[in-house]
């Protein structure tokens, strides 16, 4: 067995999406032609660089309106792949309802490893929130999200210790971890690894379960209602570590939803969740 009492076939098909959604590139290319038209159609910042690195740059999309609610939204890709500009769309309907959003990329695995991923999106919220009333947002109110991989980046992020980087303990008051993996152990088990290069040392000391209990944030967890039955239990198993020391956090699932389409709904005015976003990001 590979790991877990799963084969190295079935281990394979829980963790990598290509896999368990073999139509993966239909939602890609949506994705693409939504993110089009919504860098067309807001305009935005785009490549406002962060840090020094490569690909430490963000898309600002900024609302109508200084002093606006700002939300961080951290792509997925398996800390490997995916770029910003195809998830331009999550801001599409947030700043019709009056959200300033970031979108940041990072550089990818194997160039860099997964702990220095989580210190580059250390430096995105660190500059963001030095620089929020240049992208009309309020200091007061910065959220984040991440998607896969992002899921993985924003619950690490919860457990960094910003009073040392920034003088301030919270300088985000919301944070939603969507389809994350949160245990990284069985991704050492799989081909995923061939890029992303964890051994039981890195997987344990970049695995959000692992780690400290997140702060005292408001936090809710969302994975797709059809994803593979080991993306559902991570997230259970997250928002349960979360409640061990207290923190109420509850997981949505997205009925109906894969890996690939839990996004619009929680992001697209149609989405199931995209009325509860909005009210859990304004509480």
């Amino acid at each position: 067995m590979a790991w877990g009492g799963f084969t190295s076939a079935e281990l394979e098909w829980q963790y990598n999406p290509r896999e368990t959604v073999p139509e993966f590139m239909t939602h890609f290319e949506r994705f693409v032609k939504l993110s089009g038209e919504t860098r067309a159609q807001l305009g935005g910042k785009i490549d406002v660089r962060f840090g020094d690195g490569p690909k430490e740059t963000m898309d600002v999309f900024m609302a109508s309106d200084p002093g606006a609610p700002v939300h961080i939204f951290f792509h997925g890709g398996y800390w490997r792949s995916q770029d910003k500009k195809d998830y331009a769309f999550v801001a599409r309907d947030l700043v019709a309802a009056g959200f300033t959003v970031i979108c940041p990329n990072y550089d990818l695995c194997p160039d860099v490893t997964v702990a220095d991923i989580t210190e580059e999106a250390v430096r995105c919220i660190d500059y963001v929130y030095r620089n929020v009333e240049d992208f009309n947002g309020d200091r007061d109110n910065i959220s984040i999200s991440g998607h896969s991989a992002g899921g993985q980046i924003v619950a690490r992020l919860a457990t960094h210790d910003w009073e040392e980087t920034l003088g301030d303990a919270t300088p985000f008051s919301a944070v939603i971890p969507i389809s994350g993996v949160f245990d990284l152990e069985p991704i050492r088990h799989t081909s995923l690894n061939d890029d992303i290069r964890l051994d039981e040392a890195s997987a344990a000391d970049n695995s959000p379960m692992l780690d400290a209990v997140p702060m005292d944030v408001h936090m809710m967890v969302i994975v797709g209602g059809n994803e593979s039955p080991e993306f559902v239990r991570q997230s259970d198993a997250y928002a349960a570590y979360c409640g061990s020391a207290g923190h109420k956090v509850p997981v949505y699932k997205a009925w109906g939803a894969n890996h690939f389409t839990v996004l619009e709904e929680v992001f697209l005015g149609t989405g199931s969740l995209f009325g509860h976003l909005k009210r859990f990001l304004q509480p």
